[in-house]
């Protein structure tokens, strides 16, 4: 357990990254709290894959996953492609949250995003006694960027109008480029794997109109890892798929960069201390999936899926944040690299930086990640959907439903860790060899922060995907 000056001090660190709407679970301070630890709510699993059909049916698509995006989901079934196929996925996100009551106000979170999830070629393959085929693959496994506005506005009645707006500005997420194969063992069993390659990161600024001191905060992380997914379909009946997926952690090299300006006497003074260091290390969780599928008809598909994700074992190590510049010396040419100030500079020290004061208590050099000291648990997915398709001639319509319960990997203070629920609709059209399909994702939770105080989030997610079949060579 880290000692309670640290925590404040990660409090004011973590705001430096990025974040979904929610509430710290590090403590209130005056310096809230918005890191990387809100920004992978209900993205903290990764089997989790991409694509409109999938999300449409709830995400339950690892024992069914027979298209070109297969491979972010269970590379196995990769082996049921016959055709060499382009894939591409764009997702919209909306996130909305109220906090109540922060120091007689009302916080409401709103942050709007768009970015491309996910693009693959896949090419199959195929011998006398084997059926496959192989992919090359980009993902956007958990997404940081966004466009963020933060309104802390006062309760009605509340002695104290006051209002403060904050903005936060994001570009970018931990990408992987996957190269993958699935190939049919037999008319029963097809195994598949990616080996993928981890990469980029994320750049953020962050404005905040202080009381006295207004701050602007600018970080770019990079990072660069391997990780291997695993898959198998089991096939007991012809039309029952039984799935199986494994994802290894991720152990990430990252560099860490950040600058700091704080404005003095009215903005006419502005000081600002700057720090980089490249020994950052990020410890991501492996996760494990089991998934059914069941066809009792040609255009029906009922699927169920369920995945555990070992968020306990997330660590960063050597991470840093820079303290505030002191009110005096040369203004925008003389740098204040003075993170040991802060508390929160972890690991080992460089031989120009300075000793951290007396008072200051040490930080250890790994904690957990991305919360930041608080206690982190293990998450568990269900997930539930089904596919009809209305045939029409060569027109074929299908219409998708699903539900899901994620928990969360933050405790709450009412005890365990919440969980979030949401439901998903999709459909699209298949004309000749082109596949569009569309889903919306909702899902929404409660739960109360370290300080009791409630919070409600509600996420909205857009998914547009287009598949084109490409002619057999002969």
């Amino acid at each position: 357990m880290l000692s309670r000056a640290y925590a404040r001090h990660a409090a004011s660190l973590a705001f430096t990254v990025v974040a979904l709407p929610a509430a710290s679970l590090l403590g209130q301070t005056t310096d809230r709290a918005l890191q990387d630890e809100l920004d992978l709510q209900a993205n903290a699993n990764f089997v989790q894959g991409s694509g409109a059909r999938a999300f449409g049916m709830g995400g339950a698509f690892l024992a069914r996953a027979d298209d070109a995006t297969a491979a972010s989901w269970n590379p196995a079934g990769l082996s049921y492609l016959r055709a060499p196929e382009v894939s591409l996925v764009h997702v919209g996100a909306d996130v909305r949250s109220r906090r109540e009551p922060i120091r007689d106000g009302i916080e409401r979170d709103h942050r709007e995003s768009g970015y491309p999830d996910f693009a693959a070629f896949t090419v199959p393959w195929e011998t006398k006694s084997l059926l496959g085929a192989v992919q090359i693959s980009y993902q956007r496994v958990l997404p940081f960027q966004s466009e963020r506005t933060i309104d802390l506005g006062p309760v009605s009645g509340s002695e104290l109008p006051r209002s403060e707006v904050r903005t936060v500005q994001t570009r970018g997420g931990f990408d992987i480029f996957a190269l993958g194969a699935g190939v049919r063992i037999s008319r029963r069993l097809r195994l598949g794997f990616t080996v993928n390659r981890w990469l980029n990161g994320y750049e953020q600024t962050r404005s905040r109109p202080e009381r006295g001191v207004p701050s602007r905060h600018e970080t770019r992380l990079d990072l660069s890892a391997w990780n291997v997914h695993l898959g198998a379909i089991y096939s007991p009946a012809e039309n029952l798929n039984l799935g199986l997926v494994f994802k290894t952690s991720v152990d990430a090299k990252a560099f860490l960069h950040r600058v700091r300006f704080d404005q003095f006497d009215e903005g006419e003074n502005t000081r600002f201390n700057i720090y980089s260091r490249e020994d950052v290390e990020l410890e991501l969780p492996g996760a494990l999936g089991f998934g059914i599928s069941w066809r009792p008809r040609n255009n029906l598909t009922v699927s169920a899926d369920y995945t555990r994700t070992d968020w306990s074992s997330g660590r960063i190590r050597n991470f840093f944040t820079l303290a505030r510049a002191f009110p005096f010396g040369h203004p925008l040419d003389q740098p204040q690299p003075s993170p040991p100030a802060s508390g929160d500079f972890c690991g080992a020290y460089g031989p120009n930086d300075p000793p951290p004061p007396p008072d200051v208590p040490p930080c250890p050099p790994v904690i957990p990640y991305p919360t930041l000291g608080t206690k982190q648990s293990d998450t568990d997915q269900l997930r539930a959907g089904a596919e009809y398709v209305v045939i029409g001639g060569r027109l074929k319509w299908p219409v998708r439903v699903g539900l899901f319960r994620d928990s969360q990997f933050f405790p709450s203070f009412a005890g365990g860790s919440p969980s979030f629920n949401g439901f998903t609709l999709g459909t699209g059209v298949i004309l000749n060899q082109v596949l569009f399909d569309l889903a919306y994702v909702y899902e929404s939770g409660e739960y109360t922060d370290s300080g009791n105080v409630r919070n409600e989030v509600k996420f909205q997610k857009f998914y547009a995907s287009v598949i084109v079949r490409l002619p057999r060579r002969r």
